[in-house]
């Protein structure tokens, strides 16, 4: 019985993965959202320990499910792919630094448009002149956050689709329900109304050049969740010390981007060469 139980876990694995990601970190933030759509403060929001602890969520069920398919071995084997750190320095360079550049390119579009304004930091916003002070804490906290979301979506998720699937595939799936993760959180901020529906469709979309831009890091890295991580780290860092822009204009340089590496490097792997994963 036990025996027939992690065959079937092992045969549907990713599809519980997706599943038990989106079942139990909505459990957890939908009540959060409505309660604070209601004036009320809840137990559950992001802001505290339930809350936050759900941001863990797809490493933690990525966590259990290698162990209960793979045995003993499977959260040594999950967790091998961290070691991979001997790439090229670009990749290095492209993770932690993309998202500072691409932030600094559209500013400079807007202005060279006449669209000038002001972009408040959230770090600044928040601490003021302690901002500095606040820093390596973000840093801190941005770490273990980025590393469990990535233990997930590219550390047991994608591996798993590219087995079956090509990598523009695996991305699209992966960029809808790591967008659709996202909308409870998004709807608690304030940034999606609740009956917004045409807005979620807009936001889950908006997910699906950076997951492209993930699965080339992670097909060209032999498969570093180190490097997936780092990236993960960049664009939190980017958008805490620096904000986010009041214009689009980001958005479709991003597109731009990623839809010029899936035509350099096929949607077949989006690399040329090959991993094992």
């Amino acid at each position: 019985m036990i025996a027939r139980s992690s065959h079937w876990i092992n045969r549907h694995q990713i599809g519980l993965f997706f599943l038990l990601v989106i079942t139990l970190s909505w459990a957890v933030w939908i009540p959060a959202a409505l309660a604070k759509i209601n004036g009320e403060t809840s137990p559950l929001a992001p802001e505290g320990f339930i809350g936050g602890l759900a941001r863990w969520t797809p490493g933690l069920v990525a966590l259990i499910l290698s162990a209960l398919t793979l045995g003993r071995d499977g959260a040594a084997r999950l967790l091998r792919p961290l070691k991979m750190w001997r790439v090229p320095v670009f990749w290095y360079i492209f993770a932690l630094g993309f998202q500072m550049v691409l932030f600094f390119s559209a500013k400079w579009i807007d202005g060279l448009l006449g669209n000038t304004y002001q972009v408040s930091a959230p770090l600044a916003a928040v601490y003021g002149p302690r901002a500095a002070l606040m820093a390596p804490v973000v840093v801190l906290f941005a770490i273990p956050g980025s590393f469990a979301e990535e233990l997930g979506w590219r550390g047991f998720a994608l591996p798993g689709l590219q087995k079956k699937a090509n990598a523009l595939w695996s991305s699209l799936v992966i960029a809808f329900f790591w967008g659709a993760w996202h909308i409870p959180l998004a709807i608690y901020f304030g940034t999606l109304e609740p009956n917004d529906f045409g807005g979620y469709f807009l936001s889950i979309m908006g997910f699906i050049p950076t997951a492209l831009l993930y699965t080339w890091i992670y097909n060209n890295t032999k498969g570093s969740l180190l490097l997936v991580t780092l990236f993960h780290i960049g664009q939190q860092l980017s958008n805490n010390f620096l904000g986010e822009l009041p214009t689009v204009t980001d958005d479709i340089l991003l597109w731009i981007v990623a839809g010029t590496i899936l035509a350099i490097e096929g949607g077949q792997r989006l690399s040329r060469r090959e991993h094992n994963s």
